[in-house]
């Protein structure tokens, strides 16, 4: 029943149901989806909630940006209670040419290029999202008639980071072999792959959800050294749309959960 350090939450106060937003905002428009939603604590980047979806309840907690903050999160949720935890969060321009402003992506797993989860494990132990929850999120999608894909992320550290960092990927895309081929990688962001590592490490289920919210940046177009304009929330109600979405299929996926 420890207070814990940062979320200011324990263990007679939350459920194992666990939606991690980033924004620490995204929590009460997540809130406005729930019966009897009740703030439990706000200590800096970790603004923590409860409610019930159709019977069920469910804690939301913002992680705040990027993997540090994340794994304090998932570590003390962990030692809270959390068994089954999802992000619901943004990943700006997909990194392929077909998935448009408006799209969700589903991660199957995210590369590890960051530092935070160096401090746990080797870079060889993969980032991957737990099967069940993933397959439980394709269903809920396809309920929603939404438009998503379902593959690899990336997980980096630098919101405003070196072009070079982000083309590293894409190299093997310039060879004759590949020249037809598109990346695997379909998005990029800055909190799931810790979220996934800690999940495994602690025995429990993790997954996630993103919604693309600018228009593609193509991995191909960039190593090749074309000039993709980004332009970020093109659309403001494109993008409420599609975060609502996010945040409708990830409660459908919490009542398929045991």
């Amino acid at each position: 029943m420890n207070l814990q350090a940062h979320i200011k939450v324990n263990s007679q106060q939350i459920s194992p149901y666990v939606l991690l937003p980033g924004d620490p905002s995204r929590v009460d428009v997540i809130g406005t989806y729930l019966d009897d939603f009740t703030i439990l604590a706000n200590n800096r980047e970790f603004r923590v909630g409860i409610g019930t979806f159709r019977g069920k309840r469910i804690t939301v907690c913002s992680t705040g940006i990027g993997c540090p903050s994340t794994a304090i999160a998932v570590e003390e949720l962990v030692n809270a209670g959390a068994k089954y935890l999802i992000r619901v969060g943004t990943c700006g321009g997909a990194w392929r040419s077909d998935i448009p402003t408006g799209s969700l992506i589903i991660p199957t797993a995210s590369v590890r290029d960051e530092g935070t989860t160096i401090e746990y494990i080797p870079q060889g132990f993969p980032a991957v999202a737990n099967f069940d929850i993933v397959n439980k999120l394709i269903l809920s999608a396809e309920k929603e008639n939404a438009k998503y894909f379902v593959g690899i992320n990336r997980t980096h550290d630098a919101f405003y980071g070196d072009q070079k960092s982000i083309t590293k990927w894409g190299e093997y895309l310039l060879s004759e072999r590949w020249k037809n081929s598109d990346t695997p990688i379909l998005s990029s962001e800055m909190e799931s792959s810790a979220l996934f590592v800690i999940a495994s490490l602690r025995n429990v289920k993790a997954g996630a959800i993103f919604a693309v919210n600018a228009n593609p940046e193509p991995l191909k177009d960039r190593v090749n050294g074309k000039d993709t304009p980004v332009v970020t929330e093109s659309s403001e109600e494109i993008s409420k749309q599609t975060v609502d979405a996010m945040i409708r299929i990830a409660l459908e996926t919490v009542l398929k959960l045991p």
